[in-house]
């Protein structure tokens, strides 16, 4: 090469504007479509029925086609829109149901677990308690043998089943068992033996009443329990006990 000669530098290509332009354009159409699908998509998910419904749980009780009959009528909305609570509501309405358990089961069903009322004693005149020790009250009227029966100021019914249960464990090695228990508004509790016969407690006092009532029923009382009709134990040194022939005696 020559002296003083200067190398040609390569003339710069121009940018295609509309190429450029294009891009942009495309991008954001292929972004808007997606956005549509995705938008469609998810309306027809929003929209999609509740076609199957599913009922588990120890059911006894109650029919499912009751049960049936009030998810039907609480059902409302596609699967997603669907409240839960409105189906469970109703359902825990129903006087043998204790407990609904409500759930989506992917992809259109709905899913109900049912926990009934387990009766663990009578409660008044018409009603009963529940495993929870929570009263509630049937249609019809519960196959009742073998249930304590328990009664007393309203809300009480937990301190009750308490002081039943108490009793019960206390008088199991003397051989007796109790039938049902009352407790008064002020606190004054009487328990039914089976077989006739009833106790009488201080609820204050009731495990040193319990704890006498051990004694004075071995040294003095076992030996006619068929005769026996009441003993009070409210006494700060023994008790008074009412016989069936109605003699009474301190004791």
């Amino acid at each position: 090469m020559a002296t003083g000669a200067t190398r040609k530098s390569k003339p710069r290509r121009r940018p295609q504007r509309g190429v450029t332009l294009l891009r942009p354009l495309l991008s954001a159409s292929l972004g808007l479509a997606l956005l549509g699908l995705v938008g469609l998509a998810g309306w027809q998910l929003l929209r999609m029925p509740v076609n199957r419904v599913v009922v588990t749980g120890d059911i006894q009780q109650v029919s499912r086609d009751e049960l049936m009959a009030v998810i039907s009528d609480s059902i409302s909305g596609g699967f997603l829109w669907l409240d839960l609570q409105v189906i469970r509501e109703p359902l825990e309405a129903l006087p043998w149901v204790h407990r609904a358990i409500v759930r989506r089961q992917w992809p259109d069903a709905i899913e109900v677990r049912v926990v009934e009322q387990r009766p663990i004693a009578r409660w008044g005149d018409d009603a009963y308690l529940n495993h929870a020790g929570e009263v509630f009250r049937p249609e019809l009227a519960v196959d009742a043998a073998g249930l304590p029966a328990l009664r007393g100021p309203l809300g009480s019914q937990g301190e009750i089943i308490n002081h039943y249960q108490r009793v019960q464990e206390h008088l199991q090695p003397l051989g007796l068992r109790v039938a049902g228990m009352r407790m008064t508004a002020r606190g004054g509790l009487t328990a039914l033996l089976v077989g006739g016969g009833e106790l009488v407690f201080d609820r204050d006092e009731l495990a040193v009443q319990l704890g006498r009532l051990e004694t004075i029923y071995q040294a003095r009382l076992a030996h006619r329990r068929d005769e026996l009709a009441r003993v009070d134990l409210r006494y700060s040194q023994g008790a008074a006990v009412a016989w069936r022939t109605d003699k009474k005696q301190e004791t």
